[in-house]
């Protein structure tokens, strides 16, 4: 997913505090993984709007490459069609490395709609796909890129009626938009979900792998590698207002703590309500 280019703020002084037992109740013991990753991480805090439609196409575009790839495929598709009304977007704000170039560790994408100016969308709906992968190929998988971001264009032009993710959230809610888009060939739940919580501080929990390797080795849920699935039982599980946080302290955890291989388990402060810190002492 991409992420920011300004450092994730938190609130709180993150210290020590280790869970004392097993919890049977699922949801109370996520509540109380949830109490206890604040606790030691601090508790995530949203930095503000950001266009949806920019944070969901930069999105798009960074599936399966590097930040800096979808950025310029990005860029160059604003650069070819470019927006006839400028905002005042100044690239200069990207982080950068010695020689110049997007610094490919510190760039975040989610932000990067804060600091580069889009394309012109009724212009880039109009395209044929093939101009439109031409001028994303720097992204990877220019193809159904493409198909994704055109079929988005076309349905927010002929069934939304302007070029503009907020007024379907405001008229259908977080589960109505993330079932909505998501329906768009190229556009997956995950895909949706990060850019309604980073763009517009939705009160979802986004699921990758990290989220999803944490969730099933707690126990909260038993779902293989059904990702969607993971997302859809725990949203109804998360105390309201905490789904932001959760997500972003479970990526945190997840690779730092709870990896993929050799989890550190015997210093975790989750092990003791953890069902599956026996399988990896």
């Amino acid at each position: 997913m991409p992420a920011r280019f300004d450092k994730l703020k938190r609130k709180g002084v993150a210290q020590r505090e280790e869970a004392a037992r097993p919890i049977k109740d699922l949801r109370k013991r996520l509540i109380k993984s949830i109490d206890l990753l604040d606790a030691n991480l601090g508790v995530p805090v949203w930095d503000g709007k950001k266009n949806a439609l920019e944070v969901l196409v930069l999105t798009i575009l960074s599936q399966n490459t590097t930040d800096p790839n979808a950025l310029r495929g990005y860029e160059n598709l604003a650069r070819l069609y470019p927006a006839k009304h400028k905002s005042g977007k100044d690239a200069s704000a990207l982080p950068r490395d010695a020689a110049g170039n997007v610094d490919k560790v510190a760039i975040r994408l989610s932000d990067a709609a804060k600091a580069v100016e889009p394309p012109d969308w009724v212009r880039v709906a109009e395209l044929p796909q093939r101009k439109i992968a031409d001028a994303i190929r720097a992204a990877g998988l220019p193809d159904s890129k493409s198909g994704a971001i055109l079929s988005l264009l076309h349905w927010l032009r002929d069934d939304v009626g302007e070029f503009a993710l907020e007024p379907v959230l405001d008229q259908h809610g977080e589960a109505g938009t993330v079932e909505m888009l998501s329906a768009i060939k190229g556009i997956g739940v995950k895909t949706v979900s990060v850019t309604l919580i980073e763009a517009l501080g939705a009160d979802l929990c986004p699921v990758d792998t990290h989220v999803h390797r944490v969730i099933n080795r707690l126990g909260i849920v038993d779902t293989k590698t059904n990702r969607d699935k993971t997302f859809a039982l725990i949203k109804d599980m998360i105390p309201k207002g905490r789904a932001f946080a959760l997500h972003h302290n479970l990526l945190t955890f997840g690779r730092t703590v709870c990896t993929a291989k050799s989890p550190t388990c015997g210093d975790c402060f989750l092990r003791r309500l953890c069902p599956s810190a026996k399988v990896f002492a």
